[in-house]
């Protein structure tokens, strides 16, 4: 681990949360919203530079950020308040941070797939001699795996990710089989040694990537970014992991700086990964997040009146108390697993 991996870690990690809060900034400066602070960092200003209406300040943690607006969590509806926004400006404005993450993603995926002539397919292109699980009722040649387990297949990457998420090691496959789709019941496919390697067995015919192909390939996978984040918050909630096991800003720095040290191009992925993560855990309904004010701007859609500003402001209160000491929980774990790795 050396000095410059962990500013390369850090400040991408940074990067990350100022891009979110410039979308705050740029979607609320389009509003006529006023923005009377701008932070890149957490806790003690070591810096701060007037521009306008805006004092932006770089603070002393390296972590977090914000974009202050005027009249966030008041009755003030005044023109130039968030709340004296109209509604669907306000939504915009909400939203913008993620939205901003969301593009920042794809954007690294796609410039990390821009450089490939070709990428392995979802078609079948042969079996090793030894492969059980061929046949009319199994897999053939030539099937295009769409679905196992429910599990929708978009990228070759897919299918690794589906089969390791199944309870055994039968599985329900769908496959567009002749220009049909079917679907195959009990299919077994388990990792075993073929000619000396330990894999599944199957061969997969390669595809030329085009521009639109690379582009297409990028949403792809920038989708299944965060449908792998989906899949993480469904583990927790249903306690297939524990709370343990989450990571904060220490633990994702760390991580960063283990993968710039074997390989950039996976440090950018891995960038990419989290600026998607970002996007979809800042759009939960929970208090306190973008998401939790966008079910305020819903409720006052549907009800024709918003909720009072002061006790929305309690609800969001209590919920960055409850975010910050799971916070404080997380980078404990993190701390502690760093210590025992050392």
């Amino acid at each position: 681990m050396t000095i410059l991996t962990i500013i390369l870690a850090i400040l991408a990690f940074g990067c990350l949360v100022i891009v979110h809060e410039f979308g705050h900034f740029i979607a609320a400066k389009a509003a006529g919203v006023h923005v009377l602070e701008f932070w890149v960092g957490m806790g003690p200003a070591i810096a701060h530079r007037k521009f306008g209406e805006t004092d932006f300040k770089l603070c002393i943690l390296p972590f977090g950020g914000a974009c202050v607006m005027e009249g966030e969590d008041t009755e003030d509806e005044t023109p130039g308040t968030l709340a004296g926004a109209p509604i669907g400006w306000r939504a915009l404005i909400l939203a913008a941070g993620a939205l901003m993450n969301f593009v920042l993603g794809f954007l690294i995926v796609l410039l990390l797939v821009l450089p490939q002539s070709q990428i392995a397919s979802t078609v079948i292109d042969g079996f090793v001699d030894e492969f059980p699980s061929q046949g009319e009722d199994m897999l053939m040649e030539g099937d295009q795996i769409l679905r196992i387990d429910g599990y929708r297949i978009l990228l070759n990457a897919d299918i690794s990710t589906a089969l390791s998420m199944g309870d055994d090691t039968n599985y329900e496959i769908v496959v567009r089989r002749n220009g049909e789709k079917v679907t195959l019941y009990d299919v077994p496919l388990e990792v075993a040694e073929y000619d000396g390697v330990m894999r599944y067995g199957i061969d997969f015919s390669v595809e030329d990537l085009t521009f639109v192909g690379k582009v297409k390939n990028a949403l792809f996978r920038s989708y299944d970014y965060g449908r792998l984040v989906w899949l993480s918050l469904e583990q927790l909630v249903t306690g297939k992991v524990g709370i343990n096991q989450m990571s904060g800003p220490v633990g994702v720095t760390d991580v960063l700086v283990q993968t710039a040290q074997s390989s950039m191009m996976s440090f950018f992925a891995l960038i990419a990964f989290i600026s998607i993560n970002l996007g979809v855990m800042n759009l939960l309904p929970l208090p306190a997040l973008d998401g939790g004010r966008l079910l305020f701007v819903l409720i006052e859609l549907i009800a024709r009146r918003p909720v009072p500003r002061k006790y929305e402001g309690y609800i969001h209160f209590g919920g960055f108390a409850a975010l910050m000491l799971l916070m404080l929980y997380v980078t404990w774990q993190d701390i502690m697993r760093l210590i025992g790795a050392a």
